[in-house]
């Protein structure tokens, strides 16, 4: 962004503000307070800036519009964000293409188009609809979304393939921060929460980088592949489907992943207690166990790095963070450089120790997209800005 004169472009800005929501309610405006600094320098430019980004996924709790961020959005960077209830339709252009300098709009949510639910190669999102509608209303792109830059959509590589493109200040601070440990060894990997598809993806490609604990609907999936019986939690690891768990077995043929030995679980009751992992649960999971904490320490004091995404439990009950608040503690305690990513993650910081928190290397916007970077896997919304590149402005300077 430095390198561009924004000043009377029309500016495409694609964000991550995906954010937990309940009964309709924006819960935590984290990741808006993220991308405020990219939105707020556009602005101050004088650009012309139209916001783009997804909540939720269809079908789930949290799939909504995106009217409320555009409200948060509005005291961080200081001037008005309007909001079109339109995506790329007739409304959405018209509001573009009448913007004056400085002026800033969010659209709604682009997952309400099917067709960026998909994902395909670049030169074929490029040719979505999406992409020939907005394309020819704009100047200059900016990738911003560095938490879904995992994901080849036509909103995050698209784009890129047809207009001169540049990094947003969270993805040049996310690639920056990251780098930091690409190449330290020995290094563990501590994943947990409940995106499951995702981590099965990268499952084998972190096997191959380093060693791998697991908490949450993660670990759950991951001991049912190596066969034990999860009693009450047989119905949770049923619902993430048949492709999941074959992807969760195949993984485990490639490398070693560490499932809990013991389990803290609810009984139908309400009653709480620790059991062994192996036996059959008389409760549903909902932290990792004394005996896992100490198995996962010893991992972790072993490693130069330390890359913890997601959580070990239900965090959101007091009664289930001890897992999650141990772990951290051990890791920040250690010396080694720790690396913490996705919301609840970082959310659990905040039950640490206050002088331990202090030692977290970085803490990244995302989850899975930290992944996929963390173990050397390729990152379709970076590439395609680098594509951007040397198709429009190495070649012909800068807009």
């Amino acid at each position: 962004m430095d390198d561009v004169n924004f000043w009377g472009k029309r500016v495409l800005v694609r964000v991550d503000v995906n954010s937990p929501m309940k009964g309709g309610k924006l819960l935590d405006a984290s990741r808006v307070e993220a991308h405020a600094r990219t939105i707020r320098e556009l602005h101050e430019a004088g650009a012309k800036v139209v916001i783009m980004a997804h909540q939720g996924r269809p079908g789930g709790d949290d799939f909504d519009h995106l009217e409320q961020h555009a409200k948060a959005l509005e005291p961080l960077v200081g001037a008005p964000v309007d909001f079109v209830r339109d995506v790329s339709g007739p409304e959405a252009l018209r509001r573009i293409d009448s913007l004056e300098d400085g002026e800033l709009l969010m659209l709604d949510n682009v997952r309400l188009l099917a067709e960026e639910n998909v994902q395909a190669e670049p030169e074929a999102l490029a040719r979505t609809l999406l992409v020939r509608e907005l394309a020819p209303h704009f100047d200059i792109y900016v990738g911003d979304a560095f938490a879904a830059a995992h994901r080849s959509q036509p909103s995050i590589v698209g784009f890129p393939y047809v207009l001169p493109s540049v990094a947003g200040r969270v993805m040049e601070a996310e690639l920056r921060g990251l780098s930091k440990v690409l190449d330290v060894s020995p290094r563990s990997f501590f994943v947990g929460g409940s995106k499951v598809d995702d981590v099965v993806k990268v499952m084998p490609s972190l096997t191959a980088k380093g060693t791998v604990m697991t908490g949450g609907l993660v670990a759950l999936a991951f001991s049912k592949a190596y066969g034990m019986n999860l009693g009450p939690a047989e119905n949770i690891v049923k619902s993430m489907g048949a492709e999941v768990m074959e992807g969760a077995r195949k993984a485990i043929e490639k490398g070693k992943v560490m499932v809990p030995v013991d389990y803290v679980v609810e009984r139908p009751d309400g009653e709480v207690d620790v059991e062994e992992a192996g036996q059959e649960l008389s409760g549903v999971p909902k932290d990792i166990g004394p005996s896992t904490i100490a198995m996962y320490r010893d991992v972790i004091d072993a490693s130069d790095a330390v890359i913890f995404k997601g959580t070990a439990g239900v965090v959101e009950d007091p009664r289930f963070r001890r897992g999650t608040v141990s772990l951290l503690e051990a890791a920040l305690g250690s010396g080694a450089f720790v690396l913490v990513g996705g919301g609840h993650a970082n959310a659990a910081l905040s039950w640490v120790e206050e002088g331990l928190r202090k030692a977290v290397g970085y803490t990244s916007t995302a989850g899975g997209a930290m992944l996929y970077l963390a173990a050397g896997l390729k990152m379709p919304g970076v590439e395609a800005l680098a594509y951007s590149y040397s198709r429009f402005i190495a070649r012909g300077g800068w807009p």
